[in-house]
């Protein structure tokens, strides 16, 4: 009877065991060179503490995690700069562990561009290296005294070397472009400004500007702008027509090329 209630009492305990250690926290980021800090509360018998066992990318992480804080060391498994990873802390229930820097989980901008060019069919390409994260590239270009969006590039991330194109509309004469991205705390990271000069033949409208009925002609491919008295884009778009039926009549702005005229619509 009494080697019954033992083992009883055996199995009793590690089914409790079992239930203690079933929770786990995971922890997803990009590695950006900096480690992660990790708060561990003590048990209430008062010889434990919460965190048993921290997992790195599926590598059992063997420092010393048994005390009140304990900080991961995220090269301890070969991280490179820019790889994402995959941390799990294994900890009791009725616990939990509590991570003191948890901006060091999302990606900053830390992009370079090593070289860019103008390819063929007007396609802007540059090269990064050291992208910290998955980040949104944007592609502006300046024209009509501003700078306006040209497109959006999904980012590679991770340390090699990405290229990556953008189609866009140079005209002749000096084209600006620039290339920025947005951070977790919604900062934009510029690029230099990217220059190239460009000598080819002038765009020109070839519709009559005075009686402006349905649309508007150029005599190649061009992005264009339609706006009003109030500076209000009414029609944009790329291509060597403009649809401008659907404006009521009166006087407008068209942009075009790195120029600006103004047309009666009929």
């Amino acid at each position: 009877m009494k080697i019954s209630t033992l083992t009883f009492g055996i199995i009793l305990m590690l089914f409790i065991s079992n239930r203690i250690q079933a929770d786990e926290m995971v922890l997803k980021g990009v590695y950006q060179g900096k480690d992660l800090y990790i708060i561990n509360p003590m048990l209430d018998m008062g010889e434990e503490y919460c965190a048993y066992e921290v997992l790195v990318n599926d590598v059992t992480f063997d420092d010393v995690i048994n005390s009140s804080a304990f900080r991961i060391t995220l090269d301890y498994v070969g991280l490179q700069f820019g790889q994402e990873y995959s941390v799990v802390i294994k900890h009791h229930e009725d616990c939990t562990p509590k991570l003191v820097n948890p901006e060091v989980l999302k990606p900053l901008s830390t992009y370079e561009i090593i070289d860019y060019e103008l390819g063929y069919n007007d396609m802007l390409k540059f090269t990064t290296q050291n992208e910290s994260g998955k980040l949104t590239f944007f592609v502006e270009e300046y024209r009509w005294g501003k700078w306006l969006e040209r497109g959006r590039v999904p980012g590679e991330g991770g340390p090699d070397n990405r290229t990556y194109s953008q189609k866009v509309y140079p005209y002749n004469g000096e084209n600006l472009f620039r290339i920025y991205q947005v951070d977790h705390l919604n900062r934009k990271f510029y690029s230099d400004t990217i220059v190239f000069n460009i000598d080819r033949e002038p765009i020109v409208t070839t519709t009559p500007l005075s009686k402006v009925k349905k649309e508007i002609t150029f005599s190649g491919q061009t992005y264009y702008a339609v706006v009003n008295e109030f500076g209000e884009e009414l029609v944009t778009g790329s291509g060597d027509v403009v649809d401008v039926s659907n404006l009521k009549k009166g006087e407008y702005f068209l942009n075009f090329e790195n120029e600006y005229v103004v047309f009666k619509k009929k």
